[in-house]
């Protein structure tokens, strides 16, 4: 603990003094810390000792030792001392915690190196059963205690973007403590600024001098005049303990011309409403003080919008400039968002006219708010199409959709359809998605098909409106007309007016006699019904396929004793074309016993 400079601390290893007597080790270390140490003891040497060290300028009580007794008796510290004043270092004997802990060598008064009789001290602690006194020897530990002192009585002058590294400038810094401070003293700068980013202290010795070192200030970023001509910032210096001292340190930094302009009045965005003309007011200076040259102005942005902004540079160039917008038509552009550069330059000395050495550029966005001004545009005023009747399907209209030209909410609107011709005819219809956002397609499907019947003359044409309302506000309406025509197909049965028919006629009746009528009748439109005989009902009975008149074909074919019922099977055939359909019918012919 006493060299120069201190080694690292060692690891020691964990150390069990149970079962180990008084006489054998009578102090043990107390708690674990950094500015105490005890050296082993050795119980076989002639007058054995327990050297203990202890830094000085320790705050509050310090447990250096830990007594080896769990006895009755309360040990005491032997006065005088062998060596030293026991007023001026104060040990007592407590317990550790208070209530039932170890007892423990405690110093309570705080030593200095620099005080005479404060160095070493010989004493020893008595306890009653126990033979043998334990001689205590406690070396005080001299720390780097005094504080060093920076002697600055000048400022530092260092000019703008200048090489880095070692500067002019260098302070003599002072430490009573002599080589235990000096030989590791260290320096360390403080900001609100960031100063530490630029600069940097280093330590010089002087040959044959301890008490002294040069603190030497050292450039690790070049300086900028404009951003601070004159960096402020305070300077520490720290020894060993470390103790410190502070200064204020002051770096003049010499201004060199090298500048673009400096915006003063410039913004990041502006917005506004759509179609309205805009001008805003900006305004840079000559980033090199004292010069202030005048200042012109121009603006960059893509080629088809060059109409849209321009720049007039106010007075001479010391005004500032106004940024000028025109009418934008948001709806048309379908665009809100506009991106241009505004570049303020001056001429060098050297310069000519169109090409500046400096320049500032900025980049500022334009947004224009929509106005809710357009109403959803069908892309197609109407559409035609042709379906089959009484069919699930949906609707192919081939570009079929609104567009809302507006933004955000105010591009949103709803679709929904009614009927033109015939009434209530939308309801076999629906149209999906019911809710739009600018340029969106619709899907037009049938949901109730069976109300689209050809065989009803008012729905072989329909006629409907698709109508799309603004959400945000409804007067804006947009409306594109459907026109449907139905295809009339073979979907109907041929119907019987009655499925059983019974007949009775006498066993007498000979070929010609008309025994029924038995007619089937077909909904759809231009579709004709031939009826036929099913069975062996055609070995002595014909009908006309037409009118369905069912005939005897020869004479005596009936005997009423041998069969007085006889069941016969029509069928019907429709003919408009596929899918063919096709019913059957039942007639019942009973006859009575001739006369």
């Amino acid at each position: 603990m006493v060299a120069i400079p201190r080694p690292e601390r060692p690891d020691f290893p964990n150390q069990n003094f149970e079962g180990v007597p008084w006489s054998q080790n009578p102090l043990l270390p107390a708690e674990d810390r950094e500015d105490v140490c005890m050296n082993a003891f050795d119980p076989s040497a002639l007058n054995p000792v327990t050297v203990i060290f202890m830094e000085e300028e320790i705050e509050g009580d310090v447990a250096i030792a830990r007594l080896n007794y769990r006895g009755t008796n309360t040990p005491t510290v032997v006065t005088p001392f062998n060596f030293g004043t026991f007023h001026l270092l104060g040990p007592v004997i407590r317990r550790i915690p208070e209530q039932g802990g170890d007892w423990h060598l405690v110093i309570t008064q705080r030593q200095d190196y620099e005080t005479p009789n404060m160095q070493q001290y010989i004493f020893n602690v008595r306890v009653e059963d126990e033979p043998q006194e334990a001689t205590v020897m406690l070396i005080i530990v001299n720390i780097d205690d005094n504080a060093p002192i920076i002697q600055m009585f000048e400022p530092c002058d260092i000019p703008e973007h200048g090489e880095t590294g070692t500067t002019e400038c260098k302070y003599v810094v002072s430490d009573a403590d002599g080589e235990i401070s000096t030989r590791f003293m260290t320096f360390e700068i403080e900001s609100d600024r960031n100063d530490e980013e630029y600069f940097e202290l280093v330590r010089e010795n002087i040959q044959g001098q301890w008490m002294y070192v040069h603190m030497r200030l050292i450039l690790n970023k070049p300086l900028d005049y404009e951003e601070n001509p004159l960096h402020l910032f305070r300077v520490t210096a720290l020894d060993s303990l470390p103790n410190v001292h502070t200064v204020t340190m002051m770096v003049q930094v010499e201004n060199i011309e090298s500048r673009p302009p400096r915006w003063m009045e410039i913004f990041a965005v502006q917005q506004f409403d759509e179609k309205t003309a805009q001008s805003f007011r900006v305004r840079a200076i000559d980033g090199d003080t004292g010069i202030d040259k005048p200042i012109f102005y121009r603006i960059e942005t893509e080629e088809s919008e060059k109409d849209l902004f321009s720049v007039e540079t106010i007075g001479a160039g010391r005004e500032g400039a106004w940024f000028k917008v025109a009418p934008i038509d948001r709806d048309t552009l379908e665009k809100e968002v506009f991106h241009v550069s505004l570049i303020a330059y001056k001429y060098g000395d050297n310069d000519v006219e169109g090409s500046p050495s400096f320049e500032s550029k900025t980049d500022i966005v334009i947004i224009v708010n929509d106005v809710n001004d357009q109403a959803p545009v069908p892309f197609r005023p109407s559409y035609f199409i042709e379906i089959m009747e009484e069919t699930a399907m949906t609707l192919n209209l081939e570009d079929f959709g609104f567009h809302d030209r507006d933004l955000g909410p105010h591009a949103q609107y709803t679709v929904h359809l009614e009927s033109i011709h015939p009434a209530g005819a939308h309801e076999a219809f629906y149209i999906a998605p019911e809710v739009g956002y600018q340029r969106q397609s619709f899907i037009v499907g049938t949901q109730n098909h069976h109300m689209l019947d050809f065989e009803v003359p008012e729905f072989q044409k329909i006629q409907l409106r698709v109508v799309a309302i603004d959400m945000d506000d409804p007067r804006w309406v947009g409306i594109a007309i459907i026109n449907i025509n139905l295809i009339n197909w073979n979907d109907e049965l041929p119907i019987f007016e009655h499925d059983v028919q019974t007949v009775t006629f006498k066993e007498t009746e000979g070929a010609g006699f008309r025994v029924a009528t038995v007619l089937a009748k077909d909904r759809d439109i231009d579709d004709r019904v031939e009826h036929s005989l099913m069975g062996n009902a055609v070995n002595y009975l014909s009908i006309d396929k037409d009118t369905g008149d069912i005939l005897v074909t020869i004479d005596d074919a009936f005997n009423y004793h041998r069969q007085n019922e006889l069941f016969v099977q029509i069928r019907a055939d429709d003919t408009l074309g596929e899918p063919y359909n096709t019913n059957t019918a039942c007639s019942g012919l009973s006859h009575r016993a001739g006369l």
